[in-house]
């Protein structure tokens, strides 16, 4: 799923595309923090998100959490808005506990994603960035956690 930082379309860069903008999130009912939350993102267990024994559905989790890591890098790195091309390029996830209310999503770069990305970028035409997720209820258990990997490009693929 291409997301978080701006797509490159056939005319050049695009604005950058918050995750909650897009029609499969809004479908889901995927909302952003309200401003000063310590989570980026936020999936109430709606009927549209649940599975056949009630619970969130695993889709819906996962979801939640790549749309996080979008977030994320867009938090994190707002100077590279407009300048490159991401996609996720691969994920390591794990499924910790059933969900039966709205989860909220927290994300954080990896430490060398955060020392390293920028100067990649200004040096290389590619990189990738780590960006590791939990998704949690509201008393604080944890549903999911899983390590996001994206390919970052500075000019789009040919």
């Amino acid at each position: 799923m291409q997301s978080a930082l701006p797509s490159a379309g056939a005319a050049g860069f695009t604005p950058p595309v918050k995750p909650t903008d897009l029609a499969f999130s809004q479908a889901l009912g995927m909302r952003a923090a309200p401003p000063g939350a310590g989570h980026l993102l936020e999936l109430p267990c709606g009927e549209i998100v649940r599975n056949h024994v009630g619970t969130m559905h695993a889709a819906a989790q996962f979801a939640l959490a790549e749309a996080a890591s979008a977030a994320c890098l867009q938090r994190d790195f707002p100077a590279l808005a407009g300048q490159v091309f991401a996609v996720v390029r691969g994920a390591q996830l794990k499924y910790r506990r059933a969900a039966t209310d709205t989860l909220y999503a927290f994300a954080q770069t990896d430490e060398f994603t955060r020392t390293h990305l920028a100067g990649d970028l200004a040096t290389r035409t590619r990189t990738t960035a780590t960006v590791l997720v939990e998704l949690k209820d509201a008393q604080g258990n944890l549903s999911f956690s899983g390590r996001f990997e994206w390919f970052i490009a500075r000019n789009a693929p040919a």
